[in-house]
């Protein structure tokens, strides 16, 4: 039989661990689902984030308002909890096609407001049910310290990490996971119920209320219809890679990736751009590798020209099954499937090419940037033949170019002819590059009449050679001679694609990264000085978190499945960080806060040392996702240690205390991720960028260290 103490201990831990589990599981579940409907890039992972933490630092700061009526609390605040989730998802599906204009690219500023808004009733609520939930532990019978409660809220997260990457997202859609969390968080309102008649029955009908009829409708049917108006779903899933959608219109399937068109049957233009035009270049091709872009009927274009071999490299093994269910691009037997990440392809076979095929979507995300660096095409050459060709697309070939659009192509053109000794432009429907150690003729009218085969449009009688010759010079003298590389580590690629989507909303990167500097110098002068280290550790938290989840990008090519593996260790490591500390430092003092801070800097300094050892030694799977792990958990320990010790060194009233430190944790949080999406990585590359967190760590260490007595005297 449990005593009064007992029972208020176990309530509290309940909610605490429900807490965690649901912020985490809800975070990944809406970082993929802006993701998918806002065509998302790491903008929109960095808007969300920022907009994640800023919102849970005002509910932090909220909710030292609302713990006054105790223990009575608790039941409604779970049921909240497990509702709201749900409602967001729901009206984040439903609004955006009513909110923003049906097929309108949306902007980052739009983007930024919408999530916001979005994101208020949960983040508020969460963030204020941590202030409420360490203050009702430290009025108990045996106080429970402020780096307890984080420890038990982060020990929910990892469960809920756990759950959600090893079986939620394997099995059950969108919102089979928010249903499962739902009654997860609704059975623990009524465990906690459980003695009061009354509240037992309306918790039991809010239950079958609130559950019931999403087992009864396919919710996630329903509204992911909402996002293709006039278009039949005849299939939708997420996948480890992104999420797929197959829709179809009159009589074309169209083939989706996080709501991005990625190709559409009977499109004979584009299929025969992305193949044509790089085969006539070569005498007599014979062996193809063809990097993505099948569904458009690529490979019935490549056996055109009588070529022996034809390799098909798809990352994601669910498009080749939509390929092969919803069109018959794949249906040829003579097609060599590989799902393989495409770098890992090329570093490990041992075939030679004489077309290189590169159908990949242009580099608007990291992850999409790695098959455009100078890395990727030195590696592409170790596997051509003398005389092959390498193909690729850009943007859309216009007779203006836009000065972002001229950088793209700029860079693209230097990062070639630093590995290919010719480079030619192709203006069509996209700009293509073609590439080789060969020369290169522009009159693809004459190629098609000598190679005698038959096109729709890649022909004599649509191309006008002389037209076509005077555009690509065009275009290659308005190109600029000292753009800089587009390399692995420093996406420059990425960036310019990034202004250039920006361009069309009159945004700036500069402007949107101005605005975060200046906040977090006023928010740093605003604070005293152990607050002051807990929005560095905050801020050098979420960094490095998008940091490492960038770097693995780079180096091994998909986040959507570690996402979540990815928070988890993180969480796991800020619990052990804060259970760890008051095991070894049982009593905080200022000088072990500095000392934390400077291991926090410290590993931000030493972070690019390893990254670029990484990067020799990518082609170890175990290697790269083992120190991925190790790293996000190292710098969450450290983390977790100086936030339990700043929570020691604040006096005053717990719930005041709470908030505070959780506020100002939260809002550097929010800072370090939106520089680092927004500007840091696609300004700086991904080494530099770490060096920033590093150096405000310090910083705030040493005036921590100079100002140790006025501390002493003023806080303690």
């Amino acid at each position: 039989m449990k005593t009064p103490h007992q029972e208020i201990e176990t309530q509290l831990t309940i909610c605490l661990v429900a807490v965690g589990l649901t912020s985490l599981v809800t975070q990944v579940i809406l970082l993929r689902e802006f993701l998918s409907v806002f065509f998302g890039n790491e903008l929109v992972i960095g808007a969300l984030l920022a907009n994640w933490m800023i919102l849970t630092g005002i509910g932090a700061y909220l909710g030292r308002y609302l713990g006054r009526r105790g223990i009575d609390l608790l039941p409604p605040l779970l049921i909240l909890i497990a509702v709201v989730p749900f409602a967001t998802v729901l009206g984040l599906r439903l609004l955006r096609n009513i909110v923003f204009p049906l097929g309108a690219m949306v902007g980052i500023v739009p983007i930024f407001w919408s999530s916001f808004i979005l994101l208020i009733p949960y983040c508020v609520l969460s963030g204020a049910s941590f202030s409420v939930l360490a203050n009702l532990n430290t009025k108990t019978e045996k106080p429970v310290s402020i780096g307890t409660t984080y420890a038990w809220e982060s020990i929910g997260s990892v469960i809920g990490g756990v759950v959600f990457s090893l079986v939620l997202f394997h099995y059950l859609n969108t919102f089979q996971c928010l249903t499962a969390l739902m009654a997860l968080d609704l059975a623990a309102a009524l465990f906690l119920v459980r003695e009061r008649p009354t509240a037992r029955i309306v918790m039991w009908g809010l239950v079958i209320l609130m559950v019931l009829p999403v087992l009864l409708l396919n919710v996630d049917a329903l509204t992911k219809s909402r996002l293709f108006p006039e278009q039949k779903v005849l299939f939708s899933r997420d996948t480890p890679y992104g999420s797929l959608t197959v829709t179809r219109q009159a009589e074309q399937e169209n083939f989706y990736e996080n709501n991005v068109l990625l190709a559409s049957t009977d499109d004979a233009t584009s299929a025969e751009e992305s193949v044509h035009y790089a085969m006539l270049q070569h005498g007599a091709p014979q062996t193809v590798l063809l990097v993505s872009g099948a569904m458009t009927g690529a490979a019935r274009e490549i056996f055109k020209h009588k070529v022996h071999r034809l390799d098909y490299v798809e990352v994601n093994p669910y498009l080749v099954e939509l390929a092969k269910s919803y069109s018959p691009a794949l249906s040829d037997t003579r097609v060599n499937t590989f799902n393989v990440d495409p770098r890992i392809f090329v570093r490990e076979t041992q075939a030679m090419y004489d077309v290189v095929l590169l159908n990949v979507p242009e580099p608007s995300t990291v992850q999409i940037n790695r098959y455009y660096t100078l890395e990727f095409f030195e590696a592409l050459k170790k596997r051509m033949n003398p005389e092959g060709i390498l193909s690729l697309a850009l943007l859309p070939s216009t007779e203006y170019e836009s000065e972002e659009a001229r950088g793209i192509n700029s860079t693209m053109m230097n990062t070639l002819r630093k590995v290919f000794k010719e480079v030619l432009i192709v203006p069509g429907l996209r700009t293509y590059f073609l590439s080789s150690d060969a020369s290169l003729d522009i009159h693809i009218g004459k190629l098609v009449l000598q190679r005698g085969i038959e096109n729709t449009y890649v022909n004599q009688y649509y191309l006008d050679d002389e037209i076509l010759s005077q555009r690509s010079d065009l275009l290659q003298r308005s190109l600029m001679a000292d753009a800089p590389l587009n390399k692995d580590f420093t996406p420059v690629s990425y960036y310019r694609q990034v202004a250039h989507w920006l361009s069309y909303f009159r945004s700036n990167l500069w402007l949107v990264g101005g605005i975060a500097l200046l906040f977090l110098v006023f928010a740093g002068f605003q604070m005293n000085s152990v607050s002051a280290g807990i929005f560095a550790g905050g801020f050098a938290a979420s960094s490095i978190e998008v940091l490492l989840l960038i770097a693995f990008q780079v180096l091994y090519g998909y986040v959507y499945e570690v996402l979540g593996l990815v928070v988890t260790v993180f969480m796991a490591g800020l619990a052990v960080g804060a259970f760890w500390r008051i095991k070894i430092i049982p009593r905080a003092s200022i000088v072990q806060y500095a000392m934390v801070q400077m291991a926090v800097a410290m590993y931000c300094f030493l972070l690019p040392v390893v990254l670029l050892m990484l990067q020799q030694v990518q082609g170890s799977a175990a290697i790269v996702h083992g120190s991925i792990v190790l790293l996000t958990f190292a710098i969450a320990v450290l983390v977790g240690v100086e936030f339990s010790v700043a929570a020691d060194l604040r006096r005053g009233q717990p719930q005041r205390v709470a908030s505070e430190l959780y506020g100002v944790d939260s809002i550097g949080s929010a800072l370090g991720a939106l520089l680092v999406a927004v500007v840091l990585i696609p300004v700086f590359g991904i080494v530099a960028a770490s060096l920033i967190p590093g150096i405000l760590s310090m910083a705030t260490a040493l005036v921590v260290l100079g100002r140790r007595k006025s501390i002493e005297r003023k806080i303690l």
